[in-house]
């Protein structure tokens, strides 16, 4: 008696594992899901073209020093990573005016350590102080008591 189920149970339990099998794996008429989704553009990497008046030092000197002041609110982590970000630009900066002839290697070192750059891949120390260039409180000049009369 067991053996003639025996033949439509099989066929069933192949037609069912069969269904189960084409619903898991990809069939070559089903793309997957990674080519269905489009791929996110990529950027283009453009390249700041340094002229002469960008290569001037007081120049470069004011705009390292402006660069992280709007951020002066944010984290000491934050403005670690950002300084990272901004040494790395300058420095890539001090290189194509050398290499354009706009700087002399000299006048690039001097910046270099005016600045206090650090090479790619330095980690910045976070530190709870303001950023560097980050507009310092002048001290006021009024004594904070007036000093008693003399009689």
């Amino acid at each position: 008696m067991g053996n003639t189920l025996a033949g439509p149970i099989q066929s069933l339990l192949g037609a069912l594992l069969g269904t189960l099998l084409a619903g898991l794996l990809p069939c070559s008429g089903r793309a997957s899901d990674a080519a269905e989704r489009p791929r996110a553009p990529q950027a283009p990497v453009q390249y700041f073209q340094s002229d002469p008046l960008a290569c001037q030092p007081d120049a470069i000197r004011a705009a390292y020093k402006a660069h992280l002041q709007p951020f002066a609110d944010q984290s000491p982590a934050v403005l670690a990573k950002l300084r990272r970000v901004q040494d790395d630009m300058t420095l890539a900066s001090l290189k194509r005016c050398v290499q354009k002839g706009l700087l002399t290697r000299p006048q690039a070192s001097v910046l270099f350590r005016e600045l206090g750059l650090t090479l790619p891949g330095t980690v910045i120390p976070v530190t709870s102080g303001p950023a560097p260039g980050a507009a310092q409180p002048a001290p006021s000049a009024a004594p904070a008591t007036a000093p008693a009369a003399a009689p």
